[in-house]
């Protein structure tokens, strides 16, 4: 699937995974626009991730209080509020502008409402790509958790500053579980392209894609633009994710390819 922003983002909620969309398996997605003074009040009968794009707010929620601030998603890491289900939280934005993508899919487990930052993830600054493919897949990985470190999740979450004019999630992919990229562009003019199996889409600022169930995907950015996502994942019930790379293009990522001109 995919989702084409119609321009800037309104005011409040922006929903852009839905039950509409039965291939995402419960995932629900969107994005919560904030102008100052604004403050909103979030109850979902659901597992919920709070994702701070930029801006800076004050999240209320189990009879805590802090206020955070995220200057951009390009340069600053991740501030994430994570709860389970039936879990209160109250926004209030104290800047001029503020954007929170919200994911949440369905999951009856208890675990702890926790707040996260940088030392908090399971990986908070990972260089991949590097030293492979002649660093054409070259990008910055934050990912925020999974069973690992939150066993009773059913979210293998995080984000993606992706380079300009290289590609990300290459060589392309699959795995049973659904999945979402959430786009921002930097400059915000700027796009790139999302493979899903054999369809090309073209990506702009607040674009998505949704993979379902076994779809191949792969994207790549136009030169001089930088690209975020925002990607989630949502775990099986009962198993955990297995990734299969293409096999047509799994030599790509060896050590010891040769490339041109040298091939």
């Amino acid at each position: 699937m995919k989702y084409t922003s119609k321009g800037p983002l309104v005011k409040g909620y922006n929903a852009m995974v839905t039950d509409q969309n039965p291939e995402m398996m419960g995932m629900d997605f969107g994005i919560f626009a904030m102008t100052a003074g604004d403050k909103a009040n979030f109850d979902y009968a659901q597992e919920v991730v709070y994702d701070l794009l930029y801006g800076k707010v004050t999240l209320t929620w189990d009879g805590k209080s802090e206020t955070v601030e995220r200057k951009d998603c390009f340069h600053v890491g991740p501030i994430v509020l994570h709860v389970p289900e039936n879990t209160a939280v109250t926004v209030e934005c104290l800047s001029d502008k503020a954007e929170i993508a919200i994911t949440k899919t369905a999951n009856p487990k208890k675990f702890e409402a926790r707040l996260l930052r940088d030392n908090d993830l399971l990986c908070a600054n990972e260089a991949r790509g590097k030293g492979i493919m002649n660093d054409i897949s070259a990008r910055l990985v934050r990912t925020f958790f999974d069973r690992s470190n939150c066993p009773e999740t059913n979210f293998f979450i995080g984000e993606v500053v992706h380079e300009p004019g290289k590609w990300s999630s290459y060589p392309p992919h699959h795995h049973v579980e659904p999945e979402l990229y959430y786009y921002k562009f930097l400059p915000e003019d700027g796009y790139g392209y999302g493979e899903i199996d054999d369809d090309v889409y073209k990506l702009r600022n607040n674009d998505l894609t949704g993979m379902p169930n076994g779809a191949t995907h792969s994207q790549v950015a136009a030169p001089g633009y930088s690209m975020f996502y925002l990607w989630a994942i949502r775990l099986q019930d009962d198993k955990d994710i297995i990734t299969t790379t293409d096999p047509q293009y799994a030599w790509c990522a060896e050590p010891d390819a040769k490339f041109f001109p040298d091939i």
